[in-house]
């Protein structure tokens, strides 16, 4: 995962229990600003949101808190964006994909150390966003979270591992998956990637060791559904990881 950039994310749809991983999400409602003042009015809301979240979390998160400190008033954030829910999901798109904008484009399917060096750059801008990061899992795996939320939190990760997958089957590097099938693989790699950041943000191991299990699960979960050219490197790259040793192209 790494908070990782992908298209538009869907605010107000849920995803369908089946949607194929490369699927673009559903876009989401814009509202058109008749000015220029209310354009910078939205970034500034947005600005005062990313602060919070990374200073209280989506649970220490009000909009009466947001009104104060944006100059708004409550109202005036309702009409701009519908809902707490989009305001929170809003500021945490805006957020990621101002951060990853620097980042190259993914590399060829075929790819592998590239892949995996693009696996560390996510993880190291993960690294730097500790906190928000921390309030982010917790939301993810939370039974109660808004769907928003969640869907908003899959599109970031939908960037990394899972938006390889697509590329990967058109490409011949993966054997021919049905939509259920690449929704199944997409979803194990988000949520595991998810967790391995969870454990990072409490203590349990160390960054490095966060980037290993990241790079190691995701050649342990393709490995299988590799065609035949490719799955020695597959497997050189998981011995190398496993022995700490450098992977090169």
């Amino acid at each position: 995962m790494g908070f990782q950039l992908c298209a538009d994310p869907p605010l107000t749809e849920s995803l369908s229990p089946t949607r194929p991983a490369d699927a673009a999400p559903a876009p989401s409602p814009r509202r058109k600003y008749g000015s220029q003042v209310m354009a910078d009015r939205r970034q500034r809301i947005l600005a005062q949101a990313q602060a919070m979240l990374d200073e209280v979390g989506v649970e220490g998160f009000t909009i009466r808190e947001l009104s104060s400190r944006a100059g708004v008033a409550q109202r005036t954030l309702y009409n701009l964006f519908g809902s707490k829910e989009d305001i929170v999901a809003s500021a945490i798109h805006d957020h990621f994909a101002g951060l990853l904008d620097e980042v190259a484009p993914p590399p060829p399917a075929a790819d592998f150390p590239g892949h995996l060096r693009r696996i560390d750059i996510l993880l190291d801008r993960t690294i730097e966003l500790k906190r928000y990061a921390t309030a982010m899992v917790g939301v993810f795996f939370s039974p109660s979270v808004d769907r928003r939320l969640y869907d908003t939190l899959r599109w970031i990760s939908e960037g990394g591992s899972a938006a390889w997958l697509p590329r990967a089957v058109e490409g011949g590097v993966l054997v021919k998956l049905s939509p259920e099938d690449r929704e199944r693989l997409s979803t194990l790699l988000i949520n595991t990637g998810y967790a391995n950041i969870t454990d990072w943000a409490a203590g349990r191991i160390s960054a490095e060791e966060m980037k290993i299990r990241f790079k190691m699960n995701f050649l342990i979960c393709i490995q299988p559904l590799t065609r035949p050219p490719y799955r020695a490197s597959v497997a050189a790259l998981l011995e190398s990881l496993r022995r700490g040793e450098p992977y090169a192209a």
